[in-house]
């Protein structure tokens, strides 16, 4: 499997784009591809040209969760694949596009989806587990017996018409199995990364070989970081599991050093325009 960052919230090159946002490409051994996650607008197609990647040959894409810097740029997606002559599925869980906000009740910001995408006939909204194709799966879990990280406690989402703290109902992972070996794929984490995790190890029945996630370290509204002390917890309990792991976006570089110091090299942080082999 080979992954290339199209979206993140920096860059080595001074010819692509960075933004606050995520957007993986994903190939798979057998020659599917994956579209995880678009970025906050239409510049991960400019990094993606920039790469030699064509996303509308994507056999299927994912939208992580219900927030602008993963799914903003789900239209030029949509009017690309529609100037390509091809329907990509685009796999989004329920509640996806609800209204998301992030701050308090008094004080906040819109951070969620554009609404008008979700008439799409291109967008599959699915439940709990769906198995895009064999080896391909996407799933959400409601566990949570390990801590998510405090930065969650600023986004909200509508309720019963009011602002109450984000359940993450719309959040979604991707579990990928191939040659037999299991990979997790995963947005911001916003249900807590370890959580996730188990909820992956027991669909692959065993170890994950490689975790590839953002484990939101870090509140880019609020200004702040994770407490140091949940980070090095955090590490410790990675540290734990025969895991390699990939990391971006919402870690935020401070807590990666931190992560870093415990993994080694088990861990890495990617940037725009980075390419892995797994």
């Amino acid at each position: 499997m080979r992954v290339t960052v199209l979206m993140e919230n920096s860059t080595p090159s001074s010819r692509l784009v960075a933004r606050h946002g995520l957007s993986l490409w994903i190939e798979l051994a057998d020659g599917r591809r994956v579209l995880f996650d678009m970025g906050p607008d239409a510049a991960f197609l400019v990094n993606a040209r920039a790469l030699g990647v064509d996303v509308t040959s994507a056999d299927a894409a994912v939208l992580s969760h219900g927030h602008y810097d993963h799914g903003g740029g789900l239209p030029a997606f949509l009017d690309a694949c529609g100037r390509a002559g091809r329907e990509v599925p685009v796999y989004v869980r329920d509640h996806a596009f609800d209204e998301h906000v992030s701050g308090t009740p008094e004080r906040h910001h819109a951070i969620g989806l554009d609404v008008a995408a979700a008439a799409s006939p291109s967008v599959v909204t699915v439940g709990e587990r769906h198995e895009i194709s064999p080896g391909l799966t996407l799933f959400s879990t409601a566990r949570r017996e390990h801590p998510a990280a405090k930065s969650n406690l600023r986004l909200m989402e509508r309720r019963d018409g009011g602002l109450v703290p984000d359940r993450f109902l719309h959040e979604q992972s991707l579990l990928i199995r191939e040659e037999g070996r299991s990979f997790l794929v995963s947005g911001c984490s916003h249900g807590g990364v370890l959580n996730i995790m188990d909820a992956a190890e027991e669909l692959a029945g065993g170890p994950l070989d490689a975790v590839v996630a953002g484990f939101h370290l870090m509140d880019p509204s609020g200004g702040s970081v994770e407490d140091p002390a949940l980070t090095h917890g955090l590490a410790a309990a990675l540290a734990a599991r025969p895991t390699c792991y990939l990391t971006f976006h919402c870690t935020g570089t401070e807590a990666f050093s931190l992560l870093r110091d415990e993994l080694g090299e088990r861990v890495r942080y990617l940037h725009v325009g980075s390419r892995v082999e797994l």
